[in-house]
């Protein structure tokens, strides 16, 4: 009989009992979201103030790029009143507390205008109704006149005997509420002749209840006791244009349509609307009309020039050159007084065409210009000159030709 072996012990299998998970208590997590509540409101309300600070920043720069922009303009082109109007045209139009019209040659639209013409600007892509003066057939009402005022009330050549319409257009600028706001502040309009108004600024208000304009008058011209600039009383305006021309009989003295002419300043005041709680943008300050006070003179620049006398030639054997003499054109310094250079042209008597200029003189309402041409090309030969005036559109006349002159040989 075999032996009996003993039975395998198996080894005994302990498994490892799950230790309970512990979740948040319901006191920490109200402590967690109270804390994380906390400092979402904190970030969102550093937010808010930020994005309120760079509003009000922005309202300030608005209202104060507003507020600037309306006294760079009216600095530049109120002092500009008076400039190249003809000897009947008005100045200025309208004064009142909020509305100044007056008239000034301030652009032209004539490439070949530059430091020919009176306009204070040159812009090539300025409408035509824009760069002159207003006629009776286009003549509407002055803004900001009350009742209306209305202008022209009549035509402004710059010639007697035949109309040539005047340089200096009708410019206006005037305050009115502003309707975008239901009329609680004002706004700062510009108008050339009868184009369509521009806005120029806006969130504009009165500076303590004080005038948009104020005026200033010589006092001179109505006491001989009295002299220096005073202020216009409000009992004066509005100030307004109401006979057709200036300098006549019913436009002098002490009647209340010279006293329009009498003014030599604009006081301009206004406050740039602040954002709330900030500081007031004050707009002051004082234009002079330097214009007024001097003669006009007024060139025409529209009617071709008219032909000159022929210029008289002969030969100085002396200092070996001929001599040129022309006599004073009919513009220069008279007529339209229009005449800018008169210019001359040689030729060689037979030949086909006249060639380029060999000289200009600026005209200076001289007798008569002496010319010394020392460079003929040839010689012995016949010479003969060509003269021409240019006025300042620039248009040249017809040539007016001399005799001839023999140039002997050197």
């Amino acid at each position: 009989m075999s032996p009996r072996l003993p039975a395998r012990v198996r080894p005994r299998v302990r498994w490892a009992t799950p230790r309970p998970r512990r979740g948040l208590t319901l006191i920490e997590l109200l402590i967690s979201v109270t804390l994380f509540g906390i400092v979402i409101a904190g970030a969102l309300g550093f937010v808010v103030a930020q994005g309120r600070g760079l509003r009000a920043l922005s309202d300030r720069s608005q209202s104060v790029q507003n507020g600037r922009f309306g006294r760079d303009l009216l600095r530049q082109e109120l002092r500009t009143a008076g400039t190249n109007v003809t000897d009947e045209q008005p100045i200025i139009v309208l004064a009142n507390d909020s509305a100044f019209a007056f008239n000034a040659d301030l652009t032209t639209n004539s490439r070949d205008s530059v430091g020919l013409t009176g306009a204070v600007y040159v812009d090539p892509s300025a409408p035509a109704g824009e760069v002159t003066a207003m006629t009776v057939d286009a003549a509407s009402a002055v803004r900001g006149s009350r009742p209306g005022l209305t202008y022209p009330l009549q035509n402004y050549s710059q010639v007697t005997g035949t109309f040539i319409n005047g340089d200096a257009e009708l410019i206006q600028f005037w305050f009115a509420p502003d309707s975008s706001d239901a009329g609680r502040t004002y706004a700062l309009w510009r108008q050339v002749n009868r184009a369509a108004p521009e806005l120029v600024a806006t969130g504009l208000t009165r500076n303590q209840g004080r005038p948009f304009f104020r005026y200033y008058y010589d006092q001179a011209l109505f006491s001989t006791a009295l002299s220096g600039l005073d202020s216009v009383p409000s009992a004066w305006l509005p100030l307004t244009k109401s006979v057709a021309k200036r300098g006549v009989e019913g436009d002098t003295g002490t009647a209340a349509s010279r006293r329009i002419d009498a003014l030599r300043a604009v006081e301009v005041q206004y406050e740039a609307t602040p954002p709330k709680g900030d500081v007031r943008e004050v707009v002051r300050w004082m234009v002079p009309l330097p214009n007024i006070a001097n003669a006009r003179q007024s060139r025409a620049c529209g009617r071709p020039p008219v032909l000159p006398s022929a210029a008289s030639v002969s030969w100085r054997s002396d200092s070996q050159f001929v001599q040129i003499v022309i006599p004073r054109a009919t513009d220069d310094g008279a007529g339209e007084k229009d005449v800018i250079r008169y210019v001359l042209w040689r030729q060689q008597v037979g030949a086909a065409t006249w060639g380029e200029p060999i000289s200009t003189v600026a005209a200076t309402q001289a007798t008569s210009y002496v010319v010394r041409d020392g460079g003929v090309p040839t010689r012995p030969a016949s010479y003969r000159y060509a003269l021409a005036v240019q006025d300042c559109t620039p248009n040249l006349s017809g040539l007016a030709i001399s005799g001839s002159v023999s140039v002997p040989t050197p």
